[in-house]
């Protein structure tokens, strides 16, 4: 009977193996992530520091304009709802109406009536930060939540079409490794594909809007402080950033992540977790030999 035992795979067979096992710990991973949606928040992107870090430099300079010259009777502070709409728009509309009115007078625009002027700029962009950071922590969630079918299609088709050139090594460890390769390494692509079925809804998401108004205000106020010339003095870039692919990228991070929570476990367990040739999959994630009959059992399934 002995002489009929399979023998020990090959290492093309036991890559072979590994790639397809690496794929079933994806498609096992996949729908316990989806089910954490409610863990996955999309991170403020970098350049939106920018924003902040201006506002600091415009009230240094409002300060730096009062002390320049005798205080004077400081204009009142508008109160009520700002034209051009009401709530955070019209704040932001009217704050960088101010900003502007003052900058543009930038002959006359030493002291309190320049201080002024910069501190709606700054007023702007603190409006700006706060109209953003509480929508931007539920887009995630809120994506996921609506868009799940479309998601499932989107990285199960993406899982199916996978490289994986390192599978032996990856099945071997450590215990993120497949998510992070098969999910994470992948996440710009991923979020491109997205785009093209969950674009309309980011659009409309309430984060999009105020990013947008946000923006346009922030590149807007810059232009009216270079007008100024104060352009080296406060040293301000715009910020061009697409923000629904960012969305998308973030979510698909916030998911591997969510699916190397689901790897570990399934790897700390592999037994009956798998629905494809799960004898060999406990193989595998057990690190057990591999055999030419496990090569022949995944390759026609």
């Amino acid at each position: 009977m002995g002489c009929f035992a399979s023998k020990e795979a090959t290492p093309e067979e036991v890559q072979e193996i590994c790639k397809q096992m690496s794929k079933e710990m994806m498609n096992i991973c996949l729908e316990p992530a989806l089910a954490n949606a409610d863990k996955i928040v999309v991170k403020l992107p970098t350049d939106f520091n920018r924003m902040k870090e201006a506002g600091e430099k415009l009230r240094k300079l409002a300060a730096d304009s009062v002390a320049e010259e005798p205080s004077q009777d400081k204009p009142a502070a508008a109160e009520g709802p700002a034209a051009g709409g009401g709530g955070m728009m019209g704040m932001l509309n009217k704050g960088l109406a101010m900003a502007e009115k003052a900058m543009d007078r930038v002959g006359d625009a030493v002291g309190q009536g320049f201080a002024v002027g910069f501190n709606s700029a700054a007023d702007v962009l603190h409006n700006a930060v706060q109209g953003v950071e509480q929508p931007m922590s539920t887009i995630g969630v809120d994506l996921i939540t609506a868009k799940r079918a479309e998601l499932i299609k989107v990285l199960s088709n993406h899982i199916v079409s996978a490289k994986v050139d390192t599978a032996f090594d990856l099945c071997q460890g450590p215990n993120t490794a497949i998510s992070e390769y098969i999910i994470g390494q992948a996440s710009g692509n991923l979020a491109r594909q997205l785009m093209t079925v969950v674009g309309e809804f980011i659009a409309d998401h309430d984060t999009i809007k105020m990013w947008d108004a946000a923006i346009g205000k922030y590149n807007k106020a810059i232009e009216a402080v270079n007008a100024a010339g104060m352009t080296d003095k406060l040293q301000l870039k715009g910020i061009q950033l697409d923000i629904k692919e960012y969305i998308c990228e973030q979510a698909v991070l916030g998911l591997c992540e969510q699916m190397a929570v689901e790897e570990t476990k399934v790897r700390a367990a592999p037994q009956g977790k798998a629905t494809r040739s799960p004898a060999v999959f406990f193989k595998v994630f057990n690190k057990d030999k591999l055999m030419q009959s496990d090569y022949k059992t995944v390759t026609s399934a």
